[in-house]
C-alpha cells in the first residue's frame, strides 16, 4: 500500500506567488496588448478595436482568476510516495494525473532550488529515465535532500546488483 504524502503549508505560499509572478508578466503583455488596439497605436487599420481589446482584457482576467484558482487547488491535490519500488506521483489542477517510475529504470536524479522556492525553503528533484523524467516539486528542502540521497543509494544498490548477476 503507497502512502502518499501530502505538501507542507510552504508549498502553497510558494504557488501563490509563483502564480502572481504570473499574473503581473501576463498582465503587462495582454495590457498592452490591449492598450494598443484600443488606441490603435500600432494597428490604427484593424476593424472594431475596442471590441478586439475588450476580448483581450476579458481573457486577461479568465487567466488571472484561473492563476488565483489552480495553486489551491494544485495543492490540494499533489501527492507522492516513494517505496523500494517506484516513484509515484499524483497532480494537476484541471486534468488529473499520475507519473509512476519504477525506481530500476531511473538514470539521473537531480535537486533544484530557484529563488523564490529558496526564500520558502523548498526544493525539486528531478528523476531522468530514458523514457522521459518526473519531477517531486514542492519538498521542503531537508526532505528533497534526504529523497535524492536515498534514490541515489537505492539505484546504485540496484546497478550493483546488476553487475553481479552480468
Amino acid at each position: 500500500m503507497k502512502e502518499y504524502k501530502k505538501l507542507e503549508k510552504n508549498a502553497l505560499k510558494y504557488m501563490y506567488v509563483i502564480s502572481g509572478i504570473g499574473i503581473v508578466v501576463y498582465g503587462v503583455i495582454f495590457l498592452g496588448i490591449a492598450a494598443n488596439l484600443w488606441f490603435g497605436w500600432f494597428f490604427p487599420g484593424i476593424p472594431h478595436r475596442q471590441i478586439v481589446a475588450g476580448i483581450v482584457l476579458a481573457l486577461y482576467a479568465v487567466l488571472t482568476v484561473t492563476k488565483l484558482v489552480s495553486p489551491k487547488i494544485l495543492y490540494h491535490w499533489y501527492r507522492y510516495a516513494i517505496n523500494e519500488e517506484e516513484i509515484n506521483i499524483r497532480s494537476g489542477v484541471f486534468v488529473k494525473k499520475t507519473s509512476i517510475v519504477p525506481i530500476e529504470r531511473v538514470q539521473k536524479i537531480e535537486m533544484s532550488r530557484g529563488p523564490v522556492e529558496r526564500r520558502y525553503g523548498l526544493a525539486s528533484v528531478s528523476v531522468v529515465t530514458a523514457g522521459g523524467d518526473v519531477d517531486v516539486q514542492y519538498l521542503p528542502a531537508a526532505e528533497a535532500e534526504e529523497i535524492a540521497a536515498s534514490l541515489k543509494r537505492k539505484v546504485s544498490r540496484i546497478a550493483r546488483g546488476r553487475e553481479v548477476q552480468a
